[in-house]
C-alpha cells in the first residue's frame, strides 16, 4: 500500500511540468458505505492521463459495538479515444483504462444472541451469549474499465465508468461466512466495477 502510494505521488510530481490539466474528484455514492474517496487526474500527454484515487473507510458505533477501518488506493492509466468538443481539455470524452487497486480492511464486531426456553414445568428462562468477531483482509485487484468524462463550462466535471477485473484477498480472523454487510472486501474472484465521480477542473 505504501509503495504504490509513493509511486503514484512521484509519478504525479514528475509529470507536473508536462501536464496541462489537473482534475480533482470526489465519489459521492461511497458516503453511503461510510467511505470517503477522492481522486486526482493529471494529463500525461495528448489524450493520456493518470488517475490516482485513495479512500478511507471508518465505522465506530459504540451502541452496536461495531468497529471497521479500511484503506485503499487505486491507479488508472487512461487513454481518451473520443474527445467531446465542448471543452478545450483533452480529458473530456470517452476513455479506456487498465487499473490496479490495493486495499486493507479490518473489523471488530460483537454479536449478541438471545436464547430462551421453557422447562417441563412451564417455567420460562432466557439468556444471552456474546460472540466477538475480529477479521482482516488484504486484497489486490486488477482489470479494465471504460468511461465517459464530461466537463461543463471548462470547470465542473462528471466521470462515469464501468468494467471489471479479478480480485485476490488474503483473510485472517474468525469472520462469519454469512456476514453480508462488508461487501466484497473478503472476496476472491471476478468482480464488476462501476464508479461515478463529481469534481472540478483546476
Amino acid at each position: 500500500m505504501k509503495q504504490i502510494t509513493l509511486w503514484a505521488i512521484t509519478l504525479l510530481s514528475i509529470t507536473t511540468i508536462h501536464a496541462q490539466d489537473i482534475l480533482l474528484k470526489n465519489s459521492p455514492f461511497h458516503f453511503a458505505d461510510a467511505t470517503f474517496k477522492m481522486s486526482i487526474e493529471k494529463e500525461l500527454s495528448h489524450g493520456k492521463s493518470v488517475n490516482f484515487s485513495g479512500s478511507v473507510h471508518l465505522v465506530e458505533d459504540g451502541w452496536n459495538y461495531e468497529d471497521e477501518k479500511g484503506l485503499a488506493s487505486e491507479i488508472q492509466l487512461r487513454k481518451y479515444v473520443l474527445n467531446f468538443k465542448n471543452s478545450d481539455s483533452k480529458l473530456n470524452g470517452v476513455y479506456i483504462a487498465p487499473y490496479g487497486r490495493l486495499s486493507y480492511f479490518r473489523m471488530h464486531d460483537t454479536y449478541i444472541h438471545w436464547y430462551y426456553e421453557y422447562d417441563d414445568l412451564g417455567n420460562y428462562s432466557e439468556w444471552t451469549v456474546e460472540t466477538n468477531v475480529k477479521a482482516s483482509s488484504k486484497s489486490g485487484q486488477g482489470g479494465v474499465v471504460m468511461g465517459v468524462q464530461y466537463i461543463m463550462s471548462d470547470v465542473i466535471l462528471f466521470d462515469f465508468f464501468f468494467g471489471g477485473g479479478v480480485q485476490y484477498a488474503v483473510e485472517a480472523g474468525n469472520r462469519f461466512r454469512n456476514h453480508h454487510d462488508i461487501g466484497a472486501k473478503f472476496y476472491t474472484g471476478v468482480l464488476p466495477k462501476i464508479g461515478f465521480n463529481f469534481g472540478v477542473k483546476l
